[in-house]
C-alpha cells in the first residue's frame, strides 16, 4: 500500500476580493424578485405554474394535480431514489437562474457554444429550438474541505457547500445525430417561443435550459438569450482575474471562462448572500471523493474532473490520469 502523498496548502485571500464581488453581485432583493415569479412545468402535462405538488420521496419531479401524479407513476417509480436534500436542488437552480448576473453568463455561454453570432445560424432558437445541458454539482466552499474530499481525509459531518457549474454542452434537437425534443418538451418550446412574440422579445432566440444534478432527473425551463448577453458575447472582452499569489491575470472570452467567472463569483460570497450555499450531502461528498479513483467514470465525477483541469483555482491538485 503506498503512503499517502503530503500535500501542503497555501489558503490566500486578495484584499479586494470583497469588493470586486459587491461591484457584481445581483442584489438580494432583486433575486428575491425574479424567484417569486419562476414557474415550474408539471412533469405529466406541462401545465405552468407557480406553485406545484412535488414528489415527496425524491424531490425532483412536480405535478399540478393528483390525476397527473398518478398517471406519471408507472414511468417515474422506476427512478424515484429518496433525496437527502430536503428541497431537492430546485431551490438552488431557480436561486441561480433568479441572478442576473449569473445567468447572463449562461445566456453568452449558449451564445458561443451555438455559434450564434455567425448570421448562417440566424435560425436557431426562431425556426427551431436548442437544448443546453448545464451540469451542477455542490462542492466545499471551503477549498481546505475539498482537497480533504479528494485524499480521503477528515472533515467534519457537516459541510456548507456551494452550487457550482461543472459542464456545459448545447446541441440542436433533431440535428447532427441528436435525438428530437421529446413532444413535451417541443410543446414547452413552441408556447414559450409564442409568448416572446407577443411579450416583445420576437428578436430574441429561445431554446430550452435543462438542470442536471447527478440523477436521472432533470430541471427543464425555456431559456431566452437577451440582447445583453449578445452584446457581451460579441464584444468579447477577456476576463480579469486577481489573485494573492500570482497577481493580475486575463483570460480570453470562452464556454470555459464563463463557466469559471460564474464559479468563482459563487465562491466569493463569503456570507451567502447569493443563497447559493446549502449543507452538502453524503452523495455530494461522495462526488468530491471520487475525482481520485480512476476507476470511478460516474458522470458527474468526469465532470468535476474536467473542472478541475481547466480551472485556475485547481491547478496544482492532484488528479488520477
Amino acid at each position: 500500500m503506498e503512503p499517502k502523498k503530503e500535500i501542503t496548502v497555501v489558503h490566500t485571500t486578495h484584499p479586494l476580493s470583497q469588493q470586486l464581488f459587491q461591484r457584481l453581485a445581483t442584489p438580494r432583493n432583486v433575486i428575491k424578485s425574479n424567484r417569486s415569479t419562476a414557474q415550474v412545468a408539471c412533469t405529466n402535462c406541462s401545465t405552468t405554474l407557480v406553485k406545484l405538488m412535488t414528489c415527496q420521496r425524491c424531490k425532483s419531479v412536480w405535478y399540478c394535480s393528483k390525476v397527473c401524479q398518478t398517471t406519471d407513476w408507472a414511468r417515474h417509480k422506476q427512478t424515484c431514489t429518496l433525496a437527502e436534500r430536503s428541497k431537492g436542488v430546485l431551490k438552488l437552480v431557480e436561486t441561480l437562474v433568479a441572478n442576473i448576473t449569473l445567468f447572463l453568463m449562461l445566456e453568452v455561454c449558449a451564445i458561443l457554444d451555438l455559434d450564434l453570432l455567425n448570421r448562417d445560424n440566424s435560425k436557431i432558437g426562431f425556426d427551431f429550438p436548442f437544448m443546453v445541458r448545464v451540469d451542477i454539482g455542490i462542492e466545499p466552499s471551503n477549498v481546505l474541505n475539498f482537497i480533504n474530499l479528494c485524499i480521503d481525509n477528515p472533515v467534519d459531518s457537516k459541510l456548507e457547500g456551494m452550487i457550482q457549474v461543472n459542464h456545459f454542452h448545447s446541441h440542436i434537437p433533431g440535428k447532427s445525430g441528436f435525438a428530437p425534443l421529446t413532444p413535451k418538451r417541443m410543446d414547452m418550446w413552441r408556447t414559450a417561443r409564442a409568448k416572446a412574440n407577443t411579450d416583445g422579445a420576437s428578436g430574441h432566440p429561445l431554446g430550452l435550459l435543462e438542470f442536471v444534478n447527478d440523477s436521472e432527473h432533470s430541471i427543464t425551463l425555456p431559456f431566452r438569450l437577451d440582447s445583453g448577453a449578445r452584446h457581451l458575447a460579441k464584444k468579447a472582452e477577456p476576463f480579469t482575474t486577481f489573485s494573492a499569489l500570482t497577481g493580475k491575470a486575463e483570460k480570453p472570452m470562452s464556454v470555459a471562462s464563463c463557466m469559471e467567472f460564474i464559479n468563482l463569483h459563487i465562491r466569493a460570497d463569503k456570507q451567502n448572500q447569493l443563497k447559493l450555499r446549502t449543507e452538502m450531502t453524503e452523495a455530494d461528498k461522495d462526488t468530491v471523493k471520487g475525482v481520485s479513483d480512476r476507476a470511478n467514470t460516474r458522470e458527474a465525477v468526469v465532470f468535476l474532473r474536467e473542472k478541475m483541469r481547466r480551472e485556475t483555482l485547481y491547478a496544482n491538485m492532484p488528479l488520477p490520469e
